[in-house]
Formats: C-alpha cells, sequence, structure tokens
C-alpha cells in the first residue's frame, strides 16, 4: 500500500509537472544546405566568403536565402557564411546547419579584379553536421 501511494504521487507529480508546458523552439534556425562554392574577392582565400544554397522549406516551413546566378547556374535559396570549417569547404557537400541569421552583408572591398561578390543574407553557423545524402 505504501508502495502503492508512492508510485501515485511519482506519476501524478510527472503528469502535472509536464502539462501546459511549451515544447522547447530553438533560438536558431535548423536546415540541410549544399555548399556551392566560395565568393572571389580577396587575395586571402581564408577571407572570402561560402555559399550555401537551402533546399525549399525546412521542417518548420521556412526558406532562406536569395536567387543567384554562379558560374552560369542559377540557385535558390542562397547565404553566404565566413565561417565555414576548412574540412566542409567541399563544392557539392551536402551539410545539416544550425545557425543564425544575420541579415544581408555589407558590400566588401575587394582587392582582386573582377570580384564575384554577392550581397545576399550573411549565416553565422552554430554546428555543422554531415548530411547522409
Amino acid at each position: 500500500m505504501y508502495i502503492r501511494s508512492i508510485l501515485f504521487v511519482f506519476i501524478a507529480s510527472i503528469f502535472f509537472g509536464c502539462k501546459n508546458k511549451v515544447p522547447f523552439k530553438p533560438d536558431y534556425e535548423v536546415a540541410e544546405g549544399v555548399i556551392i562554392g566560395v565568393e572571389i574577392c580577396k587575395n586571402n582565400q581564408s577571407a572570402n566568403a561560402w555559399l550555401v544554397q537551402f533546399s525549399g522549406p525546412n521542417a518548420g516551413g521556412k526558406s532562406y536565402g536569395e536567387k543567384i546566378a554562379y558560374n552560369g547556374v542559377v540557385y535558390n535559396n542562397v547565404l553566404k557564411t565566413y565561417q565555414l570549417p576548412d574540412s566542409s569547404k567541399v563544392s557539392g557537400k551536402r551539410f545539416f546547419f544550425e545557425f543564425y541569421l544575420d541579415g544581408k552583408s555589407n558590400q566588401q572591398i575587394c582587392d582582386i579584379t573582377n570580384p564575384i561578390t554577392f550581397n545576399i543574407e550573411e549565416i553565422r553557423i552554430i554546428n555543422i553536421l554531415t548530411s547522409r545524402n
């Protein structure tokens, strides 16, 4: 009888403790994207931004980025980042990104002739995981 009472109190506390709780919603974005390539603006290659195309709406129904033409191909939903790890700088590679949207990037002052840059929204990467596809 004593054990039943304790078990009942335990289960009731779990039930009432979880009632009316809002599901966790992160303050950052999560989406799958593919690395398109790198902007060409600076002689120092590590100072150039990388372009990421995010496939249509994510699980939350959000779409990101803008339409650009890069190397003769038109891409939709493109954002850029300066924080791509060296191990992820592979065009065509697919990743899952956790990131913050940082708004449109300022137009850079380039130090090369005929730069290839885009005035599109920038992301700040929190985490990046390799996609299975």
